[in-house]
């Protein structure tokens, strides 16, 4: 094997977290093949299917969130109570990670036990960057969840949380707790 063809491999992986798809690789000129013989020399983690982990890049806390888009073939975003905790605004802590992928998008069926997907069409303006992953914005995400039934203390916080660090403005959080409010949410 070339290595200039690993090195790529590798920088992909570097750019999602450490982990690289059976489509990624094949952009960078691997074949399944050569993924499995990387793997059964311990070049690669093999830890979905379709999924690998270069293990010489160090894992970073939203670990199992990058391992999620990845198992979503890429096309999904980080979503709901997931996306709280990626944006940094509340303090729940869900036992699955949630995701927002486009109705026909089906991943995997290995792996499905540790993520939750909700599958509509997000609009473009609904979906941001953080720390290298895609996600909903903290508007869309604090919705998401008060839809969910995530706890009003929890939103609460959050609202309060985004606006003290500028990511939600004071029209949006208004907007926000007015349709709580309909909802009968306690704000």
């Amino acid at each position: 094997m070339k290595r200039p063809i690993f090195d790529s491999l590798v920088e992909t992986a570097s750019d999602h977290h450490g982990y690289v798809t059976t489509l990624q690789a094949r952009a960078a000129g691997l074949d399944p093949t050569q993924l499995r013989l990387l793997a059964r020399s311990g070049r690669l983690e093999h830890v979905a299917r379709g999924v690998y982990r270069v293990p010489v890049l160090p894992r970073s806390e939203h670990d199992d969130l990058a391992f999620a888009i990845a198992w979503a073939r890429g096309r999904a975003v980080v979503s709901y109570e997931s996306a709280l905790v990626l944006h940094g605004l509340s303090n729940v802590n869900p036992s699955v990670v949630h995701l927002t992928a486009p109705p026909d998008n089906y991943p995997r069926a290995q792996g499905s036990g540790l993520v939750r997907i909700h599958r509509r069409h997000l609009p473009v303006n609904d979906v941001t960057v953080v720390d290298g992953l895609p996600v909903t914005t903290v508007a869309r995400t604090i919705v998401d969840c008060q839809e969910l039934g995530t706890d009003p203390a929890q939103l609460r916080l959050a609202i309060s949380s985004a606006r003290q660090s500028g990511k939600l403005s004071a029209s949006q959080a208004a907007k926000i707790k007015m349709l709580m409010d309909h909802r009968g949410v306690p704000t």
